[in-house]
């Protein structure tokens, strides 16, 4: 009977300094993990820099600043702050939106009034008895108008806003990069230092400054709620955020690109995605 139990003390024992050997190394790291906080950390953010818009950031990360105001809960004229958290991907559809910070619950409560309650009406009218309107035809309306009714148009919001454009070269020159080359995001153009950019059409200008890194001194005009316009690598920045410029006007002077030749970068963003110039732009 001891010998049994010696057996199985030695077992104990041996089973035990096994296990210690097994034990896991400090980096070590599970493979997949059904943990609600690691999902979390997933979504992508941008933390807010001095420098950054809104406009800017969208710029960045190929976006339409208009979902990323919905996605974070800003309201006109998109004002961002420094260390702000901005998502910068959809919530989660089948959750309701979490707030990421006070400044997203500030937000809500800006941009979301309370609901007003209904106005009780004040007359004892019994409509269960009323007979429902007669029908008008068509006949009907063409006699008291005295005119056939107006077709509705079949031009749509984008081509509206097209008619509204006419897009002019910021600069003239060379094309030196396209627009797919190199996943180039616009075109780079030659030109002479401080040579004069001009707004390729009209509109406000929402960005200014040198915040965004590849870019260097950059301007970006918002010409509606479709189209945005960019120009990067100047040498001087002759407007500031918030002025609007008419079409044709000096805005920028021309400078070095990341290749250092003195060049104009030109981008067209229709809904936050960059889109050829070429298609565009009127031939030479």
């Amino acid at each position: 009977m001891s010998s049994i139990h010696s057996k199985l003390v030695l077992i104990t024992i041996l089973s035990a300094l096994l296990d210690g050997c097994a034990e896991l190394p400090p980096n070590y790291a599970p493979v997949t993990t059904n943990h609600p906080e690691i999902a979390k950390e997933e979504i992508k953010y941008h933390l807010v820099k001095k420098g950054d818009t809104l406009y800017g950031i969208s710029l960045l990360f190929d976006l339409d600043y208009r979902q990323l105001a919905q996605w974070n809960r800003i309201a006109p004229p998109y004002t961002v702050e420094i260390g702000q958290k901005i998502r910068l991907s959809a919530p989660n559809p089948g959750n309701k939106p979490a707030l990421d910070d006070k400044n997203d619950a500030e937000t809500t409560n800006r941009i979301s009034p309370p609901k007003k309650a209904p106005i009780p009406s004040t007359h004892n009218t019994d409509l269960t008895h009323r007979p429902p309107p007669k029908p008008r035809t068509l006949k009907d309306s063409v006699q008291k108008n005295g005119s056939s009714p107006q077709k509705k148009s079949i031009i749509s919001i984008d081509n509206e806003n097209m008619l509204m454009l006419n897009f002019q070269w910021p600069i003239k020159g060379k094309i030196l990069k396209s627009f797919s080359q190199a996943d180039n995001k616009g075109i780079d153009i030659a030109g002479k230092m401080g040579q004069d950019v001009s707004a390729a059409e009209a509109g406000k200008v929402v960005y200014s400054g040198q915040g965004l890194i590849g870019y260097g001194n950059l301007l970006i005009i918002k010409h509606n709620d479709l189209y945005l316009s960019a120009y990067a690598n100047n040498s001087r920045l002759l407007v500031e955020e918030g002025h609007h410029v008419e079409k044709g006007e000096v805005i920028a002077k021309v400078g070095q690109g990341g290749s250092n030749k003195t060049s104009l970068h030109f981008e067209i963003r229709k809904n936050g995605k960059p889109v050829n110039p070429l298609n565009f732009l009127p031939g030479k």
